[in-house]
């Protein structure tokens, strides 16, 4: 009997703690509280760290270039939302107030060697957001041996991966 609680407990425990990246995704906002979304994909090229916490900020200008407000979300010893043509890809959606923002960036870290280490690549890719409204930013590529990243519009897709982690996410 104890054997069988024993075993019940850990896959309980597997199943909570192995959820995928996409149950994090934020999948309403407030019109009320002046919100809006703005959701897209991010694919990790040569992924060889375990951590990747992607940070944002308002576009408002700051002293010293420190932002006025900051947040993030990150990925870590995730296996993504996808995978295709042996490249991972994560889904993501920022739930805010109407206003500028941009992507500032990326803490890339690795805490599975003996010796940790962490290392910034920096962004300044901008996005609004609108009262009310979900925009589809796209595809941020991040390339992490080469320190380099870019954007493209891959909505027909990312529509239909949406559809399957997300649809009550619209765009």
């Amino acid at each position: 009997m104890k054997s069988r609680i024993g075993i019940l407990f850990l896959f309980i425990l597997m199943v909570l703690g192995c959820s995928s990246p996409s149950k994090k995704l934020k999948t309403t906002f407030s019109e009320s509280n002046n919100e809006g979304m703005i959701v897209g994909t991010v694919c990790i090229e040569n992924k060889t760290y375990n951590g990747y916490t992607f940070v944002y900020t308002d576009a408002i200008p700051a002293i010293a270039d420190y932002a006025n407000f900051s947040d993030s979300f990150t990925y870590k010893n995730s296996p993504g939302d996808f995978k295709e043509k042996g490249k991972t890809y994560y889904l993501f959606s920022i739930v805010k107030p109407q206003g500028n923002y941009k992507f500032a960036k990326i803490k890339i870290s690795d805490n599975t060697r003996q010796e940790q280490s962490q290392f910034e690549i920096p962004l300044n890719m901008n996005f609004s957001i609108e009262k009310g409204k979900t925009t589809y930013y796209g595809q941020l590529t991040v390339n992490t041996q080469e320190k380099k990243y870019t954007i493209e519009n891959k909505l027909d897709r990312d529509k239909i991966w949406f559809g399957q982690k997300a649809p009550q996410i619209q765009f």
